[in-house]
């Protein structure tokens, strides 16, 4: 016993102490509000870990779904959230839902040949074999082969995002107003981010952003002058200022956005081939950087005598000297440039194919201002309020500051009216690269189909039809049916009236269903003609009724016709003797024989 109770101790501890095992399929919590019924199932796929197979043509997956879900099975949800035309089964970790499959159909062919005929006086039957298909539809719903994602054709059209970078000679666009003095230009760069796009093969439009930078030099070679100017020693005398080099560069960048067309030509029939590609298009720019600065040079300070016809240099004591640059310092000042520059540029150059979307581009370019961005203050170029120091003569080292108050103070050379037109411009290099969107190709989505297997099963049903026969009618009810059977005629006519129209196929069919029954037809004329013709009139208006009963399928020996001519008058129950309606007695009676 006491073994027994260990065995049962030790096996409970072992079970206990081995882990519950987990199921590969998860349960399902989410809540939904006013959610698509295509999105319930992805989550339901990703969440749970089944595969879910379907035909999108079965489920409206544009259903809203409100719903919330705690710890439920796949298949639980999916009851919930379909529609009851739907079934769901459950195999091998894979979730088909599908069609319920159509109750049987029964499709009877009636048979169109007899397969017997019984008889007897009564009736008739006729037998047929009838044959019933039977079809009982199943669906299955079966995932096709995956297919290979077509390639997106590739074509010229499109996204293009462009980089580029370029130096090159660069002005300010402007000439000074003096013959010797002379602007010369500088390094210029670019650099800009265009986006394309090229609605055709071989162009399209451009537009982005960019930075240029432009300079230019100003060297100083010609003479100032101002008249009515006094010396130290109280003497007249004009003072004149030559210039030796004196050199300022001036620097100029703007803020760019260009908008123009572009065209890519390819050069070769090559996959990938060299293109030839030109721009061209209008630029709006704003300065934010206007500068300049002096490099070199110098000035000299002469006077002019004209009492003495005579020109007085290198006197420190009348202000006669020479100044550098570093007497006026060569810290930046501002170039007055208006804010806004209008402009138009152009381009052209060789593309370079690097990979299937990237080329490398290379070519030159040139841009222009086209406005006027001068707006200085027009006044004279001066060197007034210098900070040169000059040393007197008498051996002294005590420095004595000299002012030029009567000319301007020097604020830059472009800002003088000495420039009345600034108009910036570029030619120059440049390389960049350019990119090109291709659409990828999009991964492959599982396609489903649904397919409908059918079996026939087919029967043979006996349908009877039954025809009673009809039976001979009693003599007393042929006389009552056919009592006063009369067919009017006109005036000197054998051509029956036949109102109503069915009195011959109503007494044709009496007379075929009793083959036995026996007929008089009678012929009668009215008084108007002769004996001789009333007879012949007679006779033929009974042979014209007789005709019609055989054509009707009569036979000749249930008739028996005669005329009488206008010898019986027809009677009128309703109407006193003395009032006769002759038109009555043209008529045929046709009267049973019992």
């Amino acid at each position: 016993m006491r073994v027994v109770l260990l065995l049962v101790v030790g096996l409970w501890g072992s079970l206990s102490a081995y882990p519950a095992s987990k199921s590969k399929y998860n349960t399902f919590t989410k809540s939904y509000r006013n959610a698509r019924l295509e999105q319930v199932l992805a989550d339901l796929q990703s969440k749970t870990g089944y595969k879910i197979q379907y035909v999108e043509e079965d489920i409206d997956l544009n259903k809203r779904v409100t719903l919330q879900f705690k710890n439920q099975s796949a298949r639980a949800v999916l009851r919930k959230v379909l529609d009851k035309e739907l079934q769901v089964t459950v195999k091998k970790g894979v979730i088909t839902i599908s069609r319920k499959p159509m109750p049987p159909q029964e499709i009877k062919v009636p048979a169109v040949i007899p397969t017997r005929v019984e008889e007897d006086s009564l009736q008739s039957v006729t037998v047929y074999e009838d044959t019933t298909y039977t079809i009982h539809c199943k669906t299955e719903t079966k995932e096709l082969p995956k297919e290979e994602p077509a390639q997106p054709v590739y074509t010229a059209k499109g996204h293009y995002l462009q980089g580029y970078a370029g130096i090159g000679y660069s002005r300010l666009g402007y000439t000074p107003a003096r013959g010797k003095d002379a602007a010369k230009g500088s390094a210029g760069a670019t650099i800009g981010l265009n986006y394309a796009y090229y609605f055709h093969d071989n162009w399209g439009a451009v537009a982005g952003i960019g930075f240029d930078y432009y300079g230019d030099r100003t060297v100083i070679n010609d003479c100032y002058e101002w008249q009515g100017q006094g010396d130290s020693d109280g003497e007249a005398y004009t003072h004149r200022v030559y210039g030796h080099g004196w050199t300022e560069k001036q620097n100029a960048g703007m803020l760019n956005i260009p908008i123009g067309i572009q065209m890519m030509y390819p050069l070769s029939k090559k996959e990938k081939p060299l293109k030839l590609y030109a721009d061209a298009g209008v630029q709006a720019g704003i300065p934010v950087w206007k500068t300049y600065r002096l490099l070199s040079g110098e000035i000299e300070h002469r006077g002019w005598y004209p009492q003495w016809n005579m020109e007085i240099h290198d006197q420190t004591d009348r202000d006669f000297y020479y100044e550098g640059v570093e007497n006026f310092g060569k810290e930046q000042g501002k170039l007055q440039l208006s804010s806004v520059a209008v402009g138009v540029f152009a381009g052209l150059g060789i593309a370079f194919p690097l990979a299937e979307q990237w080329d490398i581009m290379a070519g030159v370019f040139a841009k222009v201002t086209c406005n006027n961005m001068y707006s200085g203050n027009n006044l004279d170029l001066g060197w007034g309020n210098s900070r040169f120091t000059q040393y007197v003569s008498d051996g002294g080292n005590v420095p004595q500051p000299v002012s030029h108050d009567f000319m301007n103070p020097y604020e830059g050379f472009v800002n003088s009216k000495e420039v009345g037109t600034v108009r910036p411009w570029m030619v120059g290099v440049r390389v960049g690269f350019n990119w090109h969107h291709k659409e990828k190709a999009h991964p492959a989505v599982p396609q489903y189909e649904r397919i409908q297997i059918c079996d026939t099963t087919m029967t043979l049903t006996e349908r009877r039809e039954t025809v009673l026969k009809p039976q001979p009618l009693s003599s007393q009810k042929i006389a009552t049916l056919m009592e006063r059977s009369i067919i009017w005629f006109d005036l000197d006519s054998w051509v029956p009236k036949l109102e109503p129209a069915d009195i011959i196929d109503r007494i044709a069919d009496i007379l075929i269903e009793n083959p036995e029954q026996r007929i008089l037809v009678n012929g009668h004329a009215s008084s108007e003609g002769n004996e001789e013709h009333n007879q012949m009139l007679s006779d033929k208006r009974a042979e014209a009724v007789v005709r019609l009963l055989i054509q009707k399928g009569v036979k000749p020996e249930q008739i028996t016709s005669k005329g009488f001519s206008s010898s019986i008058r027809y009677i009128q129950e309703d109407s006193s003797p003395d009032r006769h309606n002759i038109s009555l007695d043209r008529r045929v009676e046709i009267i049973p024989v019992q």
